[in-house]
């Protein structure tokens, strides 16, 4: 009989898959651990001095071989599943997203349908995205699981996220859970200059989660009972780390020696819409299992202050902000957008052209800086209620078995065979699911 349960962990070199790992190296007493890396240079050396650490083996891999996946699965009790091409990477990718985000995962099913009796010990936990969500702008800033998924046009990575989940929920699994994960805010605020960070609009509203935070809560799932599995959940830092994008911003700005934005960015160097990120209403749902809501948005603001590098600091005051300012704008993707007239960009983050004209200065712009977490109470609906709410039915309406696939139909004619359980948690039609992203 094992004395310990044995840990597979995915993703281990990434923002959430590296605490996760710190978190089980501090439980070594209860657990074996098992990491499936890439084996590159940058992987192997992050790793070396790991080398001959008790109770660790690492299975140097690819998530797309499933033969490395089989054999990091071999043995397996609980599988933690954080690895994925994220963007921009994913964006810029789409295939290989789709390989490693949908493939990978795939895979890691189909291992664990190779353990005895099916896997049916074996407790699975899958990380997916706030990005399943998309465009969530005020007044519909609030969500919670069930909302209707609706990435965002143009977004792979969501897409990728949304088949893996949707592959995880009908996996005939006895034991899984997904975690929609929110924006995983790292200490390195430098990281924040990539294009990306002007896809987002200034009032986007977001709930953000410390790495740390999000590695804990992970590592929480290997405690829980059987009841925590067979469901989704969205996962944050809770009411505590809601902030709207433009004061967000403004503080990490600050902080890295920059003074006021508004002085080296105008308002139309950011996107209109079509980005996701949002409060989550029922986030309390998964803090009342794993108790992962320890820091706050000022705790995440002193990790940035403490990380921040000194002499990165004063390269910035001492560079002019003329230079700085042309080297953002050089990044602000929505100008050059403009510029080009380049319609599938401008539809999608803007509607129009003239949208992005109309955009004013600074001093005429108004966006409200929400303060109050106090959000209005929604309820979930079952999957019959689901069906209508998408504009179709359930043609098993008498279903006893969340687990079980029935039949459904969209409002477009098409039917397929869903689990209840997928509809529930905001799954629907996979012929009308994008790409195309024809419900724009």
């Amino acid at each position: 009989m094992k004395s310990k349960k044995k840990v597979l962990l995915t993703g281990a070199s990434g923002s959430m898959g590296s605490e996760a790992f710190k978190e089980l190296l501090k439980r070594s007493d209860k657990y074996e651990i098992v990491l499936l890396l890439q084996p590159n240079r940058a992987e192997k050396k992050a790793f070396a001095r790991y080398k001959n650490q008790n109770g660790l083996k690492i299975v140097w891999g690819d998530l797309r071989n499933s033969a490395d996946v089989m054999k990091a699965v071999d043995g397996a009790d609980h599988v933690l599943h954080t690895a994925a091409i994220i963007p921009p990477a994913a964006d810029r990718y789409p295939g290989l997203a789709r390989e490693v985000n949908v493939g990978g995962t795939e895979n890691i099913i189909e291992a664990i349908k190779r353990q005895p009796d099916n896997g049916s010990h074996v407790r699975f936990v899958y990380i997916a995205s706030v990005a399943l969500y998309g465009d969530r702008l005020p007044p519909n800033h609030v969500v919670r699981v069930g909302d209707p998924l609706n990435p965002s046009v143009g977004d792979h990575y969501a897409v990728t996220k949304m088949a893996a989940e949707r592959a995880v929920i009908e996996s005939g699994l006895k034991h899984w859970a997904s975690l929609r994960q929110t924006y995983i805010a790292i200490p390195n605020s430098f990281a924040l200059f990539d294009s990306i960070l002007f896809h987002q609009p200034l009032n986007t509203h977001i709930e953000l989660i410390t790495p740390d935070d999000a590695g804990y809560g992970l590592v929480q799932t290997l405690e829980m009972p059987d009841e925590f599995y067979g469901k989704v959940y969205n996962m944050s830092g809770g009411p505590s780390c809601r902030m709207v994008y433009r004061d967000y911003l403004a503080r990490m700005m600050s902080i890295m020696g920059l003074g006021d934005f508004q002085t080296i960015m105008d308002p139309n160097w950011f996107a209109l819409k079509n980005f996701h990120c949002c409060w989550y209403d029922d986030g309390h749902v998964l803090d009342g299992y794993l108790g992962h809501w320890r820091h706050t948005l000022d705790d995440h603001y002193r990790q940035v202050e403490e990380f921040a590098p000194k002499h990165l600091k004063l390269a910035v005051k001492v560079t002019p902000a003329g230079i700085i300012r042309a080297v953002l704008k050089k990044m602000a993707d929505p100008l050059r957008w403009a510029r080009k007239k380049d319609r599938e960009k401008i539809e999608a983050f803007f509607g129009r052209l003239e949208a992005w004209e109309r955009i004013p200065g600074w001093p005429g712009l108004e966006i409200a800086s929400q303060t109050n977490n106090k959000l209005p109470e929604n309820e979930s609906s079952s999957a019959l209620e689901q069906a209508g709410i998408f504009g179709g039915e359930c043609l098993s309406p008498d279903f006893t078995d969340m687990g079980a696939k029935i039949r459904w139909k969209c409002a477009e004619g098409h039917e397929w065979q869903a689990t209840p359980s997928l509809i529930e948690a905001g799954h629907w039609c996979l012929e009308c699911a994008p790409p195309p992203w024809n419900s724009r």
